[in-house]
């Protein structure tokens, strides 16, 4: 056997953002570090119903020559469709594969969480709460027995986390943010004066406030501002939202790209002069991570993540807050950011990113976590699912694919 550090990652098959995309590149980063490192998933057998043309994780994976080992079984819509029951013992017979004492960590995943924690007498479990959310707390006041440590990627779902679940060691309670690659700072746009906005993520009401997009560049008009605004992403409540830009008569300063690749929305970012948060609440969001590293200024509202960084001393000149559906704080903020010279913002933007959000960074944060770990692993058991149980997730899984079929 290896006498390597070893590390492994279990999460659900499809790329459903930051959470996934952060999965991948600390697989990669530790497999580079020489660490024999295990990525655990299904590989659909054909595109899942749910996946709306997202790339799967084996695909973000496969993008970079790496030495990470792939645990892996097709899947399909019994998988899918199925039961969590299902899913959890698809799950934890690739987990079972792994050498004991292996640290897993987890996606935001139910499935995921109650596959792992089911084998945390041979795996010592590092659950991740990803955003200040009900399902992250619901997970850990579930399965906080069953886990060597808590990850909270900000300082608010750390305290949230501490009061919601009182009975969990809180040295084994900790606090780190995802990390990103930094990517090189693309060049402006030569010769252009117009204030550039963009905006990243999911086009939603729910958590993203994007409506309040419309009232903030009728505020800046109001007030004689040239910009113009990027909106990256897409999501339920586009169409809406680009109707209420035309009513406004402000759909000429507004473009909607729709989703883009990682690098593209670099390249957006760095082109762009300050990136909007609406959100009611976030975890820490990977879009500022990525504007900040593209040396884009940031404006975002007061929540979990981006207010643990309100205070840093590179804040002033590349990141401002205000209060959530202010929409006149918020233009005073967007004007506050822009207010810095491009030069100067730029190389705050950077810097902090360097200092807070390298995956380099994180990838070593949880290096000392999983060191602080104790545990005499015992071998996996074995791993059943009754035959009722199966034939209950087959039943409803067929079922449910008939329904989603007639929907289309």
């Amino acid at each position: 056997m290896s006498d390597k550090q070893r590390i492994a990652f279990l999460c659900h098959p499809y790329h459903r953002g930051g959470v996934t995309r952060w999965m991948a590149d600390a697989a990669i980063g530790y497999a580079k570090r020489g660490m024999e490192v295990y990525f655990v998933t299904v590989e659909p057998a054909k595109e899942f119903f749910s996946a709306k043309g997202r790339e799967t994780l084996l695909q973000l994976l496969s993008k970079e020559q790496n030495s990470v080992h792939i645990l892996k079984v097709k899947a399909g819509s019994e998988f899918e469709f199925g039961t969590t029951e299902y899913r959890a013992y698809v799950y934890k017979k690739l987990l079972a594969e792994l050498p004991p004492g292996t640290p897993v960590i987890l996606s935001d995943d139910i499935a995921v969480w109650e596959a792992a924690t089911a084998l945390h007498n041979s795996y010592p479990i590092v659950g991740v709460l990803h955003a200040d959310e009900e399902q992250y707390y619901k997970l850990a006041e579930k399965y906080y027995k069953r886990v060597a440590a808590l990850v909270c990627v900000s300082s608010r779902v750390n305290n949230t986390t501490r009061s919601r679940v009182p009975g969990f060691n809180s040295d084994h309670l900790y606090t780190i943010p995802c990390g990103i690659n930094l990517p090189e700072i693309s060049p402006g746009v030569p010769g252009n004066t117009i204030f550039r906005l963009v905006y990243v993520g999911r086009v939603s009401d729910y958590q993203k406030r994007t409506g309040d997009l419309v009232s903030i560049c009728g505020l800046l008009v109001k007030n004689n501002v040239a910009f113009y605004l990027s909106i990256i992403g897409d999501g339920e409540a586009k169409n809406q939202l680009e109707n209420r830009f035309k009513e406004n008569g402000l759909d000429r300063c507004v473009a909607f790209l729709g989703w883009l690749s990682q690098e593209q929305v670099g390249i957006h970012l760095s082109r762009s002069d300050v990136l909007i948060l609406t959100s009611d609440f976030e975890g820490m969001p990977i879009a500022i991570m990525e504007a900040l590293a593209a040396g884009c200024g940031v404006a975002g509202t007061r929540v979990s993540g981006i207010e643990d960084y309100e205070l840093h001393p590179l804040a002033p000149d590349c990141l401002s807050v205000f209060t959530v559906g202010d929409i006149v704080d918020a233009v005073n903020k967007i004007n506050k950011v822009a207010a810095t010279p491009k030069g100067i913002r730029q190389q705050a933007a950077r810097k902090l990113a360097e200092a807070e959000f390298s995956i380099q960074v994180c990838l070593e944060k949880y290096l000392k976590v999983i060191a602080s770990i104790s545990l005499v692993p015992l071998p996996p058991a074995i791993i059943r699912l009754s035959p009722f149980r199966l034939f209950y997730s087959n039943l409803l899984s067929a079922a449910r694919s008939i329904k989603v079929s007639i929907k289309r």
